[in-house]
C-alpha cells in the first residue's frame, strides 16, 4: 500500500481476507497516512520503504531497496498472490519469485507506474467507466485477464465501513462544523508541467468560509500551512467518517472528493485532470463538482456550505447498492482456492500480500 487511500481500501480487504481464513501479509511505506490507516484499521502490517520527494535519481535508489527488502519481506510468507495498485518494487518481487498479480487500478493517467507494472499482472480490476483501451495500452489481454466492475474504488470502503460520529469527536472536530481541505499531488508525475491553484491560495479560500478547516497533508512543506481554524490532522484516520461529517470536502486530488460524494457530502475537485471515474460519478448525480480556477473554487465552496445540508442518506443507500473492486478481487481468490481444494476439505490459499 504506497497511499492512504490504498491503505483505506487493501487495509479493508487485508481485515476481511484474514476473518475468512486467510493467511494475509500486509506491506505499506512511509508516506503520509499509508501505515497509520492501517493502525487505525487494525491491520498487522510490514513497513517497506518510504516516499522520496527529492530527485529521480533518488527516487531510483529508493525504489530498488524497496525491491530487495520486499523479497526479504515475502520470502518465508510464500504469498500465493499479491494485491496491489501499480506498483513496480511489488510487481518485480511477484514476477521474480512466481507468484500472481492482481492489479487494482483507476489511475491510467499515471502513466510511470502502469508502464512498470501493469505488463506483469495476471489480473487488472478496474472501473467499468474507463474504457478498455485505456488498460491496454499496458497490459496485454495475452498475459491477463481484465476484470471490470460497475461502481468505482471507493465503494469498496465505504460498503465496508460505517460512518461513525465518534471518529470525528475523537479527532477533536464537531460534526458538520469543519471542511476538509487535502492539497494536490505536486510531486507526482502525472502532474509535471500542469498548472496547479496554490495550496496556500485554497486554504486561505476555505478559512474565509468561517468553519474549521481540517488540512491532510500530503508532503511535509503542506505541515507549513497551519494558521488559526486550521487542524493539521497528523493521526491516522478512517475516511468515511472524517467525509461524512463534514460541511464540504475539497481536494486537489480526486479520491477523496469521490468517497465525500458517494456519501453525499458535498465535494470539489481541482485536479487538471479530466478523469473517467470523475465523469461517472458526476453523471450519476452525485454532487461532485470540478473547479479550474482559485475563483471557482471559492464560488463552488461558497455556494455548497451555505446551501441547505441535505439527507445524505439517499446517496449512502444508492452506492450501497454498486460494484466494487474488493469482491472482485475475493472472486479470484475464491476460484484459486477452488481449484486447489479438489475432492479434500477445504482450504484457502496461503497468502495475500497487499
Amino acid at each position: 500500500m504506497l497511499t492512504s487511500k490504498q491503505g483505506v481500501l487493501l487495509g479493508t480487504l487485508a481485515r476481511e481476507l484474514a476473518s475468512k481464513g486467510y493467511e494475509v501479509l500486509a506491506t505499506c511505506r512511509e508516506y503520509e497516512y499509508a501505515c497509520r490507516v492501517l493502525e487505525t484499521l487494525g491491520v498487522p502490517h510490514v513497513s517497506v520503504g518510504r516516499y522520496v520527494e527529492g530527485d529521480s535519481f533518488s527516487k531510483v535508489r529508493e525504489d530498488g531497496w524497496r525491491v530487495s527488502a520486499l523479497a526479504d519481506a515475502v520470502r518465508e510468507f510464500s504469498p500465493g498472490y499479491l494485491v496491489a495498485y501499480p506498483d513496480p518494487s511489488a510487481a518485480r518481487v511477484a514476477f521474480g519469485t512466481g507468484v500472481k498479480y492482481i492489479a487494482l487500478t483507476d489511475s491510467p493517467h499515471a502513466t510511470l507506474p502502469s508502464r512498470l507494472s501493469l505488463p506483469l499482472a495476471d489480473f487488472v480490476v478496474f472501473s467499468e467507466c474507463i474504457p478498455v483501451e485505456e488498460i491496454r495500452h499496458y497490459a496485454s489481454e495475452r498475459f491477463a485477464k481484465l476484470l471490470t466492475y460497475r461502481g468505482v474504488d471507493e465503494v469498496g470502503w465505504i460498503k465496508r465501513l460505517e460512518p461513525r460520529e465518534e471518529d470525528v469527536r475523537a479527532l477533536g472536530l464537531k460534526p458538520w462544523s469543519y471542511v476538509v481541505f487535502r492539497p494536490a499531488e505536486e510531486m507526482a508525475t502525472y502532474y509535471r508541467g500542469l498548472n496547479l491553484v496554490p495550496a496556500g491560495d485554497v486554504l486561505r479560500v476555505l478559512v474565509e468560509l468561517g468553519y474549521d478547516v481540517v488540512l491532510l497533508p500530503r508532503y511535509s512543506k503542506h505541515r507549513e500551512l497551519e494558521r488559526e481554524r486550521v487542524v493539521v490532522l497528523e493521526r491516522g484516520f478512517v475516511g468515511p467518517s472524517l467525509a461524512y461529517y463534514a460541511r464540504l470536502v475539497v481536494t486537489g486530488g480526486a479520491s477523496m472528493a469521490r468517497e465525500a460524494a458517494l456519501l453525499g457530502t458535498p465535494s470539489i475537485t481541482y485536479t487538471p485532470l479530466d478523469l473517467y471515474v470523475n465523469s461517472c460519478v458526476e453523471r450519476w448525480g452525485y454532487p461532485l463538482a470540478r473547479a479550474r480556477s482559485l475563483a471557482e473554487i471559492e464560488r463552488l465552496a461558497r455556494e455548497l456550505v451555505e446551501s441547505p445540508q441535505w439527507d445524505r442518506r439517499p446517496y449512502v443507500d444508492r452506492t450501497m447498492s454498486m460494484e466494487d473492486p474488493l469482491t472482485v478481487v475475493e472472486r479470484v481468490l475464491e476460484g484459486h482456492a477452488a481449484g486447489r481444494r479438489g475432492g479434500g476439505s477445504p482450504r484457502r490459499t496461503p497468502g495475500v500480500s497487499g
